[in-house]
């Protein structure tokens, strides 16, 4: 009793808290109770930045955050593509608070209330974060601070608070933008070329040698002389290592089950499009957009193709177009699981492509003043610089060369006119509350085209498809019974396909070449080996079973991995040093390039013009014999040099001339200087984050 006592007393706290959960599962939705669980769980975290855990409840809470700000200015947030935008700049801003940030301030670097004024302000020092924000720019997509002082003048009275919180997010940004140039301009100060390396630098550049070289390439031929120890591997595996760091991968393997329609829902396509071609036959051509619109498949297409347009989709109907005259029907013909019929409304002779230039006025006056006072292209062009914002390498206002089907899904439809246009034609529109002149500055050469009416039917797998094809997978999740020999004997017995997948990486969201497979990925993340899944329905496309195979963790390649390359590498270094001493034996007492040639029997090949920074074609791409070379030239040593144990092989050479240029100047040295700091600070952070040791699980979760 006493004992019992002892432990009653030592484990009451544990025991209470063991009831109090077993309580908690009665009354508490089981769903509630796994989120409070989670926040006590690393298996809940999406990631590791610095050693620091973000849970998903906070990676969310700002995740949300951001989707509302960023919400205000870009309308596809929502979509797929949006969602992972939003998912990254999330990730990104916690690896700025807890990496890059402190780094800076490390380093001394802060950013004062003066500073932050200044960066509001219409000015050179202006924040670039606020310059590129769409909600600050007006109609001709400028910054206009107008913009940015009533957005500031107007928060107070937000009483949904977006406003504040949009605020405080650029305000973080432009604290964070500042904060990483001084910090990046720290650095490209520091790095400094004193006079004796620009000096230096300009020689390696400007003296080039001209060298008479032989060679002597390795054999490949069996040699039992030359061993690698195991020792020596190992050895060797422990000085490369540092390189050799790799993130967790995953093999496994998936049967996928594509869900293509039956015989039976290919024939009631084709039964649905006999029963439109008879109706479609009795369209005008003034209602005919009406009609496909409400029964086609293919969208209506309010443009003239040429021969050649439609061939990737159907050579038959690429050939009806090309050939037939107006008003002829082309009959339903099957491609691919879908049938096509059309008509043709209209033959004409246009050009295929156009090159458009425009310019985007606030006001009709001013558009119609324009046009009036607009006569040459070169005209156009220095207007449209004083309306139109500069885009990098074309003209102010060049839309340039288009076709008529990129014309009508991507432009106005009034740019359609461009078609119908002679060369320097300008003519006006509105959209977007904008009023734009448009002017033809080029044209192709008229080739008949045809506008034609395109009614299709699509066969799509039936309920009764999809189900059947469940069923095929169920069958195969079921015989497996969570066993992977049974899962590939029943695949092989059923002529099943087995995908293999080889170090698939975390978050991957294609699988060879199927793709939206993150979900598939996720479990095979999320399980262990030997595990075979549910059935997956991708994209409603293919049914997939998957089955976990082999994990292989985070941390450094294993010695098993790299052996052979290895014991291959060290094979080749030894035969060049017993080949490079065999070599000096036989060419004992030479002093010339032309001796040495005559005693090894090796023909004289030459490289001109070789400088240090040299690594172009032929021998030259053996970096060893470059650097010989620029050493002796450097020397001023014009005897016979070697042997030199380079990668193709052993060589011998000697310097025939030497040149002394000066087309390297200090600018040029000065410019190469830039270059490299600036390839320092684009991997920069990059390094800092290797360093940090960043885990990046979201893929997990989101």
């Amino acid at each position: 009793m006493a004992v019992l006592e002892k432990m009653r007393k030592r484990m009451g706290v544990f025991i209470s808290i063991v009831i109090a959960i077993a309580l908690l599962a009665f009354i508490v939705n089981p769903d509630d109770l796994q989120r409070v669980m989670s926040m006590f769980s690393s298996k809940y975290d999406v990631g590791k930045i610095g050693g620091k855990s973000i849970t998903q409840q906070e990676f969310s809470k700002r995740n949300d955050m951001y989707k509302r700000i960023l919400g205000l200015t870009n309308a596809n947030v929502n979509k797929e593509e949006g969602a992972e935008m939003v998912s990254n700049a999330t990730w990104q801003s916690f690896i700025a608070d807890q990496i890059l940030i402190p780094a800076c301030e490390k380093a001394g670097i802060k950013v004062g209330e003066t500073e932050m004024v200044e960066m509001t302000k219409d000015g050179a020092d202006i924040s670039p974060v606020l310059m590129n924000e769409p909600i600050f720019m007006n109609e001709n997509g400028m910054f206009d601070v107008a913009r940015l002082q009533k957005f500031i003048q107007d928060m107070p009275y937000d009483q949904s608070g977006q406003y504040s919180e949009y605020w405080n997010y650029l305000q973080n940004n432009m604290v964070q933008d500042r904060m990483f140039t001084k910090y990046s301009v720290m650095l490209a100060k520091s790095a400094y070329s004193n006079n004796l390396q620009v000096r230096r630098e300009i020689a390696e550049n400007n003296n080039s040698y001209d060298v008479d070289f032989i060679l002597q390439p390795v054999s490949f031929e069996k040699d039992s002389t030359v061993k690698v120890t195991d020792a020596e591997i190992k050895a060797y595996y422990e000085q490369i290592k540092p390189s050799l760091k790799k993130v967790e991968t995953r093999d496994a393997e998936m049967v996928v089950f594509n869900i293509n329609p039956s015989e039976k829902d290919v024939k009631a396509a084709k039964d649905d499009i006999d029963k439109l071609y008879a109706e479609f036959k009795t369209i005008d051509n003034s209602e005919m957009k009406n009609f496909i619109e409400r029964n086609s498949d293919t969208p209506f297409n309010d443009f003239y193709v040429k021969k050649g347009d439609l061939k990737e989709w159907s050579a038959i109907l690429d050939e009806f177009a090309s050939e037939g005259s107006v008003g002829t029907f082309l009959d339903p013909q099957p491609y691919d699981n879908v049938f096509v019929a059309a008509k043709i409304m209209d033959v004409a002779s246009r050009p295929d492509s156009v090159y458009i230039k425009y310019i985007a006025v606030p006001d009709e006056k001013t558009a119609d003043s324009l046009m009036s006072v607009i006569k040459t292209s070169e005209e156009f062009s220095a207007v449209a610089a004083r309306y139109v914002p500069a885009q990098a390498g074309a003209e102010p206002g060049t839309i340039g060369w288009v076709n008529e089907a990129i014309t009508y899904t991507q432009l106005p439809a009034e740019f359609m006119k461009a078609f119908t246009s002679k060369k320097g034609d300008m003519f006006k529109l509105k959209t977007n509350g904008m009023f734009v002149v448009a002017r033809v500055d080029n044209l192709t050469s008229p080739v008949r085209k045809a506008k034609v009416a395109i009614l299709s039917r699509q066969a799509n797998a039936s309920q009764e498809t999809f189900s059947d094809i469940y069923a095929e997978a169920s069958k195969l999740k079921e015989s497996s019974n969570s066993d992977i020999a049974k899962f590939e004997k029943y695949a092989l017995d059923n002529n099943l396909e087995l995908y293999p997948i080889e170090n698939l990486v975390g978050g991957a969201k294609n699988i060879g070449s199927y793709e939206k497979m993150s979900e598939v990925t996720r479990w095979i993340f999320d399980t262990k080996e030997g595990h075979i899944s549910d059935i997956f329905t991708v994209d409603n496309k293919y049914y997939v079973v998957a089955a976990m195979k082999k994990i292989h963790p985070a941390g450094y390649a294993e010695l098993s991995e790299f052996s052979q390359r290895i014991r291959e590498f060290l094979t080749m270094q030894k035969r060049v040093e017993k080949l490079a001493s065999e070599l000096d034996g036989k060419v004992s007492g030479a002093t010339s390039i032309e001796e040495a040639s005559e005693k090894l029997l090796l023909p004289i090949s030459s490289l001109t013009d070789v400088t240090f920074s040299s690594l172009t074609s032929g021998a030259q791409n053996d970096p060893i014999l470059i650097g010989n070379i620029a050493k002796a030239g450097a020397d001023n040593n014009n005897k016979l040099v070697g042997p030199v144990k380079g990668a193709l092989g052993v060589a011998y050479f000697q310097i025939k001339g030497r040149k002394n240029n000066a087309f390297y100047t200090e600018s040029d040295a000065q410019r190469k200087n830039d270059q490299n700091i600036y390839s320092i600070l684009g991997v920069l952070p990059q390094v800092m984050c290797d360093d940090a040791g960043i885990e990046d699980k979201r893929f997990m979760f989101f």
